[in-house]
């Protein structure tokens, strides 16, 4: 590493006291690690992660005796000047030389055993990073074969994980062949769904996958639906989802999509006849706003009357009464 750093300067650098235990100086360094890494923090933090690199190897590396030679260097520049030479304390009884000798000794054998254990386990992350390293180099070859035969899998589960892998990344053509296959193989499920929108589609891709949903419309839970119907809106072929969404049971979906109704056409006769016997006010006002604005068809003279005259709802009996009104039904 090119960052040659003083070793009283890396204890600053790791934000711990000068000193400090091998243990503190490693939880530091991950601590630090963890928020400038490039990898995390990206490329304008990499000059501040290679100068922490470059203090946690210095100080891991460094014998006891640089340490405290380096850390006596410092105090003595830091003490020159200070205090009174007439000042005076009493000395403290010193030990023996030999058990000073036997315990520097010890702090010093601890301190080799806990630079090898660092060393070693450091040896070790950094093989394992190499292997995984290797394999993913290997496996990605693999990786469009086995997302498109886990989003085959039987197993929902399965679907859904491999869903999650394609997460912030292009969906290639095989791939996408796939999942196409998939929508037309299984029932979509809420997490099916809820995943599948999340996904980096093309244009093209986002106009496929609206097809393929909103042709199971009719086993789409009312949340899916819902969900399918605002990620479509924006599409050029919004309009062919609204369509086949307006055969959901729900009357939250029907209602959404009748709001959504944009064209100058009215809804086929089949859907509006489905529709018109409905009972509900959300679906009921919003088919009511759509009919007024465009030509009621003669069959349905009669249904639009007898909403008009319900007592149950007053917005449905607005709507049906401005109707009978504007186009003079009698």
């Amino acid at each position: 590493m090119s960052v040659v750093i003083e070793l009283t300067d890396c204890f600053e650098i790791l934000g711990v006291q000068p000193g400090a235990h091998l243990r503190e100086i490693r939880s530091a360094f991950r601590r630090l690690a963890l928020s400038c890494h490039p990898d995390i923090a990206g490329p304008q933090k990499a000059k501040q992660f290679e100068t922490i690199a470059a203090a946690y190897a210095q100080l891991k590396s460094a014998t006891p005796a640089q340490i405290s030679e380096s850390l006596k260097k410092k105090k003595s520049h830091g003490d020159a000047g200070k205090g009174s030479p007439f000042s005076w304390k009493k000395t403290p009884p010193r030990r023996p030389k030999n058990d000073r000798r036997e315990e520097t000794e010890r702090e010093s054998s601890k301190r080799v055993q806990d630079l090898l254990l660092e060393k070693a386990l450091v040896e070790a992350e950094l093989s394992m990073a190499r292997i995984l390293e290797k394999a993913t180099r290997k496996d990605e070859k693999r990786t469009v074969s086995s997302l498109s035969k886990r989003l085959l899998s039987t197993h929902p589960g399965v679907r859904v994980l491999a869903l999650g892998a394609l997460a912030g990344r292009p969906v290639e053509k095989n791939v996408f062949s796939s999942l196409i296959e998939m929508l037309r193989m299984w029932p979509p499920d809420d997490d099916t769904v809820e995943h599948l929108l999340l996904l980096d589609f093309s244009e093209e891709q986002k106009e496929d996958i609206a097809a393929a949903l909103s042709a199971r419309s009719l086993l789409l839970s009312e949340a899916s639906a819902l969900a399918l119907l605002r990620w479509a809106s924006i599409l050029p072929v919004k309009m062919s989802v609204i369509r086949k969404l307006l055969s959901h049971p729900s009357p939250r979906v029907l209602s959404q999509a009748l709001s959504r109704w944009s064209e100058k056409s009215l809804p086929d006769d089949l859907t509006l006849i489905r529709l018109l016997k409905r009972e509900e006010d959300e679906v009921l006002a919003p088919l009511l706003r759509i009919l007024k604005d465009r030509r009621v068809p003669v069959w349905a003279y009669g249904r639009v009357k007898m909403l008009a005259e319900n007592p149950a709802s007053s917005a449905v009996r607005v709507w049906a009464q401005s109707i009978v009104r504007a186009q003079n039904l009698v």
